[in-house]
């Protein structure tokens, strides 16, 4: 726990008003708690100055400025609100004396921080990313509470454009680094998945000659991160036959809302079970079971608290819905290869199959091949397709007496509620930014 003047002092600030303790920070008036610091963020099209106000009403003990204000509470100016946040950062960092521990991928970044820092967090001794902010505001945001009472952290690491990650890496500087896949996604800023294993792969380049890497056995990019890394100690895992960590025999069940997998590793065969579904899910929990292994827990105690560990929301969460039916909330957001584990989920149901899905955003050149490549595989194997978006107009071609298209989130969801029934199982799936979440909370019981 730092106080304001001490906060001043690291980011060449002036402290206007008393000093006072604080651990707890804000960027965001709408989540804002009694008794946090609220940053004034300002970016091209919002200025946080312009909510201090609200801020102060629900309860703000202090803020940070760029600019001369007139305020009631104790109040830092520095020149760059956000170059505040990394100066706190970077010097948490160069204090912190535990385990830090980053993660990156296409797929599966926030659910594998969510796993490991709940199996590290005994007597809360892990300090983890907030949310899902992974970001260059995000990454250093969710610094702001690292002190030394943690032995660990958990910091997840997101990329929209070429040299994000090393910029990260720098500033997380992990003693441990971990990457969950590489597919396709976000080729408005990176041109293909070759381009997205280069950006990735930043995060293996260790600042000392210590460092320890988990890569996915079974991506094609595998051997290329192997080489790249200056790890002492490289481990992989996955499905493949010579993963040191190999995923074997996973079995999914929707109506209890768990994935049960063997996890082979050195001389060991553990049968382990996580709350959530999905082949996905046993991947990111061998990981995190792989690094947690590394940090000194014994695997009994893993196999406990990995069963009491909670998913991020709106990933495939199982929940009940109008009608009796049954349906999976993934609407936190999509991309090529999510949507085909998510779609996978359903194989082994007997229940009439209905996904709704919103669009692939942040596809570039490729949006209009990858959406009609996903609507083929749904195709396959489910009994409806109810699609929202523009996107899906563009693929006539593949179009069948499954599919219907809607061009608003009403029109949708007034004829998905004429066909369903007790016997319905439903996915709700898209980019955040198509409001899915807005079509699955309706369906909620």
């Amino acid at each position: 726990m730092m106080n304001l003047n001490q906060l001043a002092e690291i980011s060449n600030g002036r402290l206007v008003g008393p000093s006072m303790s604080t651990n707890s920070f804000s960027i965001d008036t709408r989540t804002i708690k009694p008794g946090e610091v609220f940053i004034a963020l300002t970016g091209n099209n919002f200025d946080g100055h312009e909510f201090i106000s609200e801020a102060m009403v629900k309860g703000a003990s202090a803020a940070v400025v760029s600019k001369s204000i007139r305020v009631d509470i104790p109040h830092i100016i520095v020149k760059d609100t956000q170059k505040f946040m990394k100066d706190i950062a970077d010097y948490n960092r160069n204090q912190f004396k535990g385990t830090v521990i980053g993660i990156t991928g296409t797929n599966g970044k926030t659910s594998t921080k969510q796993i490991l820092s709940n199996l590290l967090n005994g007597s809360d001794l892990c300090h983890k990313t907030i949310g899902n902010k992974n970001n260059q505001i995000g990454v250093p945001y969710s610094m702001l509470t690292l002190v030394d009472r943690y032995q660990y952290s958990v910091l997840e690491m997101g990329t929209s454009e070429p040299g994000e990650i090393e910029i990260l890496r720098n500033q997380v500087r992990p003693n441990i680094a971990a990457i969950t896949n590489v597919s396709i996604g976000h080729l408005d800023g990176l041109r293909d998945t070759q381009s997205i294993a280069q950006e990735k792969g930043s995060i293996l380049n260790f600042e000392t000659d210590s460092g320890i890497a988990y890569l996915p056995r079974d991506s094609e990019f595998f051997d290329f991160w192997h080489q790249k890394t200056n790890a002492k100690e490289v481990f992989s895992f996955g499905l493949h036959k010579d993963s040191d960590f190999r995923v074997v025999n996973t079995e999914v069940d929707i109506a209890k809302n768990l994935t049960h997998f063997q996890l082979h590793f050195q001389s060991h065969r553990e049968e382990l079970s996580i709350n959530g579904i999905g082949m996905h899910n046993s991947l990111n929990a061998s990981l995190a079971v792989a690094i947690s292994l590394k940090c000194g827990l014994g695997i009994h105690e893993i196999k406990e608290r990995l069963t009491s560990t909670e998913l991020p929301e709106r990933r495939l969460a199982v929940t009940e819905s109008i009608n009796d039916s049954i349906m999976i909330d993934d609407s936190y957001n999509s991309n090529p290869v999510s949507l085909k584990n998510a779609l996978d989920c359903l194989e082994n149901e007997d229940k009439k199959k209905v996904c709704i899905l919103g669009e692939m955003k942040e596809l570039g050149l490729e949006s209009k091949k990858l959406h009609s490549d996903v609507l083929e595989y749904a195709n396959k194997r489910v009994d409806k397709i109810l699609c929202l978006g523009d996107s899906w107009l563009e693929n006539n071609s593949k179009k069948s007496d499954k599919i219907e298209v809607f061009t608003n989130h009403n029109e949708l969801y007034e004829y998905l509620v004429s066909i369903i029934d007790q016997n319905t199982i439903l996915l709700v799936k898209g980019s955040r930014s198509t409001r899915m979440d807005l079509i699955a909370d309706k369906l909620k019981k």
